[in-house]
């Protein structure tokens, strides 16, 4: 039987994302008597969370924001009082005191180590493919390999080893580093062990509301959604300088960012592997706010940058994702956290095109077909192509943006049409891809698929010889450290295989040897400069 609290939350629900004159008196009686209730465990505690969250981000007015925050400040006394099989039941939900048991890379589960707010401990293993002698054999001192010969299973080597339980998932991480300076291969042989983490937050502020971004401007009241608007002129506005931010600042953007990973149960490698200089955030309209990173020089992509993302409103992270930049061209993605699904997405996704447009100079935004329903249901069930669509991007095969035209005119002429799952899925054949003049520009393949054979035809397949080769002919002056020996092995074979035989190239190659580890701005003015140079 519902209770006056399961009522509540029932009343909430259906008027939480309208913004008319008569939703604003509705949400704040519903919050009103929502508030007056005991507190339950259970199904309506945690979409009675996700409702005050969506709130938090887009309150009508102060007064709300207020309650909203009085209201939170309840929850979370609420829930640390819960015993602790009702605690574990919210385990992943991002609630004050709630744990989070999920999979994070060696790096990752490095820095959730280290901070002292939090409690990290192992959960078990799940479908590994390598068992941990495997691993640590290539790790332990010379005199204990013998131990990883037994063919033990996990917990008993440790065991032999003398780990004790409380040391077990440190001694795994301090071990993996030894492989710090191959991070691709530490990265191979820890995902395949499958271990599981629970990660137990000791303080109040690590959760979905309390991890935010502190606020540069005032707080925007959210009176109406923003559906209907001018989209090119929207990405067209200049984008204002980003937010002055020292060091201690730095660090405090990026801490949101990785804590929103973690609170979520999700990793991406710009926001594990996020280089402090290369964190750019900006102050937009409407509460919004976007963090730009890159990755530190170890962890760059070969000639492409892939620069991540987190935007905020209101402060608090509400959509992540990153685009894959090389010269003009980006490949994107976005997801908006679910809490807050139901808000201005469209208008969203515009200001994040706006501003990777204008800081990196690209002009082409491509997006992948998985996006809008490829081997994605529920991308289908919701017509994601159409979103799309609404916003200037085009399907890249001929024929069938030449369906999604006809598609579009049947729509918009029969209001309530909807395409069929047929045409949907048709249409996934293809990426689209949302162009701002001029012709496609070179894809990451159209460099890469040279390489190869080149090394085959000069080399008889031999990588060795090929980098040694290029690196010859290409003909770098003056020293390089590690970071940058990297990108010198990358420009050279691509100088080779082009080829790229005129000098003004040659010398933009040569400067992004430099650059690439320091600046990303920088390096990506140097990219585009030497792909406009020629066709390709």
């Amino acid at each position: 039987m519902p209770t006056s609290f399961d009522v509540a939350v029932a009343a909430l629900e259906p008027v939480c994302h309208r913004f008319d004159d008569a939703a604003h008196v509705a949400k704040a009686a519903a919050l009103a008597h929502g508030t007056a209730q005991p507190l339950r465990a259970g199904p309506a505690l945690l979409r009675w969370h996700e409702l005050l969250l969506f709130l938090l981000a887009h309150p009508s007015d102060a007064a709300m924001h207020r309650a909203v925050v009085r209201e939170l400040n309840r929850l979370a006394a609420f829930v640390r009082k819960l015993p602790s099989a009702r605690l574990a039941a919210l385990d992943g939900h991002g609630l004050p005191w709630a744990s989070t048991t999920t999979r994070f890379s060696h790096d990752c589960l490095r820095w959730l180590l280290a901070r002292p707010d939090l409690r990290v401990t192992p959960s078990g293993w799940e479908a590994p493919q390598l068992d941990l002698n495997a691993v640590l054999r290539l790790t332990l001192p010379a005199l204990e390999r013998n131990e990883t010969t037994a063919s033990l299973a996990n917990d008993a080597l440790l065991d032999v080893l003398r780990v004790p339980a409380a040391r077990r998932l440190p001694f795994l991480i301090d071990e993996l580093a030894r492989l710090d300076g191959q991070p691709y291969v530490k990265d191979t042989l820890f995902e395949a062990l499958g271990l599981y983490v629970c990660v137990t937050p000791t303080r109040r502020s690590l959760s979905k509301a309390g991890n935010r971004l502190p606020l540069a401007r005032p707080l925007f009241a959210q009176r109406e959604l923003l559906r209907r608007f001018d989209a090119r002129a929207l990405m067209d506005t200049p984008l204002p300088a980003p937010r002055p931010l020292d060091a201690a600042a730095r660090t405090q953007v990026l801490d949101v960012v990785k804590l929103t990973m973690m609170l979520t149960a999700r990793e991406t490698d710009p926001a594990t592997h996020a280089d402090p200089r290369a964190l750019q955030v900006y102050d937009l309209e409407r509460g919004l706010a976007v963090a730009l990173f890159g990755m530190v020089p170890a962890r760059q992509l070969p000639l492409e940058s892939y620069v991540g993302f987190t935007l905020f409103k209101n402060g608090l992270p509400v959509a992540y994702g990153g685009a894959w930049v090389l010269g003009e061209r980006a490949a994107f993605g976005m997801n908006v956290f679910e809490p807050y699904r139901g808000g201005e997405s469209g208008y969203l996704m515009c200001q994040l095109l706006r501003t990777y447009r204008q800081a990196f100079g690209v002009r082409w935004f491509e997006v992948d077909a998985h996006q809008f329903g490829l081997d994605n249901p529920d991308g289908i069930a919701s017509g994601a192509y159409w979103f799309y669509h609404r916003y200037g991007f085009r399907s890249l095969d001929a024929r069938l943006a030449a369906l999604a035209a006809r598609e579009h005119q049947l729509n918009t002429a029969r209001p309530g049409r909807r395409s069929s799952r047929a045409t949907l899925i048709k249409l996934t054949g293809s990426d689209v891809a949302l162009n701002f003049g001029g012709p496609r520009p070179p894809h990451l393949y159209d460099l890469t698929t040279r390489v190869t054979p080149w090394v085959q035809r000069a080399h008889g397949g031999c990588r060795a010889a090929a980098e040694a080769d290029a690196l010859a002919r290409f003909g770098y002056k003056g020293r390089v450290n590690a970071d940058e020996a990297r990108v010198l092995t990358d420009v050279a074979l691509l100088a080779a295989a082009l080829p790229v035989a005129d000098a003004p190239r040659r010398h933009l190659l040569a400067q992004m040897v430099r650059a690439k580890p320091r600046d990303l701005m920088a390096y990506q003015r140097l990219l585009t400069r030497f792909l406009t140079c020629a066709p390709f």
